[in-house]
Parts: C-alpha cells; sequence; structure tokens
C-alpha cells in the first residue's frame, strides 16, 4: 500500500480524489483547514485515511501540517496539491494559491524518493493561451496568473527533484462539483478518476515535466512559453518570500 498526501482533501476535487485513491485501501493523509469538515470528509473516506489540520497559508499552521505528516509516514509515495481558493486579491493568489505547493513539496523532500508530485491546474488551452503576466486586477487576470505560475511551478519543482527521482506533474481534473465558485456548485459531477490514474499507475512511473488533461492524456505546453528559464526567472521573486529548507 502507498502512503499519499493530498491538500485540499476534505472537499471538492481533492476530496474527489482521495475518495477513488481509498477505494483501493492505501494509506492517506487529507490535509484541509477546517476540522469539523475534515473528520467528515475522513469517516466517509474510511479507516485509512488521516487527517491534518492546519492553513497553509498561515507559516505556523504550516509547520503543523508538515509535523503531522512526518509523525505518520516516513515515506510519501503521492503528494498531491489540490488545496486552493477563489482569491480575492493578489496576494491571496500568491499565498493560498501558489506558495504552499513550493514550501510543502520542499519541506517534505525528505520524504519524497521514487514518488510522485501531481499540481491541479486550469485547462490545457486556456493554460497554453493565457499570457504570463504579473497583473492581478481582476478575476480573470488572477485565474490566469494562478493558471500559468502553477505550470511553471511543475516545471521548477521537475528539475529540483529530479536527484531524488521524485516525478513532478501537473493535470486538469475537468469540471466537478466543489464549493470554489458559484457555477462549479451546480456540477453534477463528483469524480476525478484521472487523479487516481496518475497517482497510481505503474506505466507514468518515470514521466515528468508533462501536463495531463482531464483523460490522462499528455497536454502539449508551449515550450516557448513554459520552460525552466522562465520558470525559474517568474518565479524567484515570489519563492524569495518564504524561508527555504
Amino acid at each position: 500500500m502507498k502512503n499519499i498526501v493530498i491538500t485540499g482533501g476534505t472537499s471538492g476535487v481533492g476530496f474527489a480524489i482521495a475518495k477513488e485513491i481509498a477505494k483501493e485501501g492505501h494509506n492517506i493523509i487529507i490535509v484541509g483547514r477546517h476540522e469539523y469538515k475534515a473528520h467528515i470528509a475522513q469517516k466517509k473516506l474510511g479507516n485509512n485515511v488521516k487527517v491534518a489540520i492546519g492553513d497553509l497559508s498561515d507559516e505556523a499552521e504550516r509547520e503543523g501540517v508538515i509535523d503531522e505528516i512526518k509523525r505518520s509516514f516516513s515515506h510519501i509515495d503521492v503528494l498531491i496539491h489540490s488545496a486552493g481558493v477563489l482569491p480575492r486579491n493578489a496576494s491571496e493568489n500568491i499565498y493560498v494559491n501558489l506558495l504552499p505547493h513550493y514550501y510543502l513539496t520542499t519541506r517534505l523532500r525528505g520524504l519524497l524518493a521514487n514518488s510522485r508530485v501531481l499540481i491541479i491546474t486550469g485547462h490545457p488551452q486556456a493554460v497554453n493561451l493565457v499570457p504570463i503576466c504579473e497583473i492581478q486586477s481582476s478575476a480573470f487576470s488572477r485565474a490566469a496568473w494562478v493558471i500559468t505560475h502553477k505550470t511553471l511551478l511543475m516545471i521548477l519543482l521537475n528539475q529540483m527533484l529530479r536527484d531524488c527521482n521524485t516525478t513532478v506533474n501537473s493535470f486538469y481534473p475537468g469540471q466537478v462539483n466543489s464549493n470554489l465558485m458559484r457555477y462549479t456548485k451546480k456540477i453534477d459531477n463528483t469524480e476525478v478518476p484521472v487523479g487516481a490514474y496518475l497517482a497510481l499507475n505503474a506505466t507514468l512511473e518515470k514521466m515528468s515535466g508533462i501536463f495531463f488533461d482531464e483523460n490522462g492524456k499528455i497536454a502539449q505546453l508551449d515550450n516557448k512559453k513554459y520552460n525552466l528559464k522562465t520558470a525559474e526567472e517568474i518565479l524567484a521573486p515570489y519563492l524569495s518570500k518564504i524561508t527555504t529548507y
């Protein structure tokens, strides 16, 4: 059985992925901000699921989550970054939707060996079409910022984790029922089979630095736009805002 950590695993996309993986009896830690909500999710998911409570945008609470993960797992087979909010401003986008992915991955690096890291992001067409831009003055520009910067983060982490034989990929989960936005509350679909597929399928063991669509097919990225040099240049000002270890 594999050890799997899913941030945002108490609801929406993260919970849907946890539900699919839990069917196979794997050991799972779901990370969430609200204890009551997390324990309801845990009860639904079964006995192999533990919870780690904390707001990943808060440094002290992040450390608490990391400590809880380390107490439960000596090794992480799969780390899935699903946590996120509909940002009201640029700061929330940076500190809630991007930096925790980097922070958790780097702080848990000692538990990652021959592992997989997965980052959930937006629709492939949008990821390729919207420009990489630092303006976040509107809801649209914030949405564009987060999907492009998450894609760049995937590329950067892919390079950083090569020495521990850990793959890093990103994927679009499809349209899924969640509380994230008004329209997502009305979506009937509650399944994200691509999450379990990318986390567990043996044929993907060596595939890294790749963006997958909701069907688990490779979505080609614009290499002129998404490459390591650009990732390092664009992300450097943001990653300097947190302590690295």
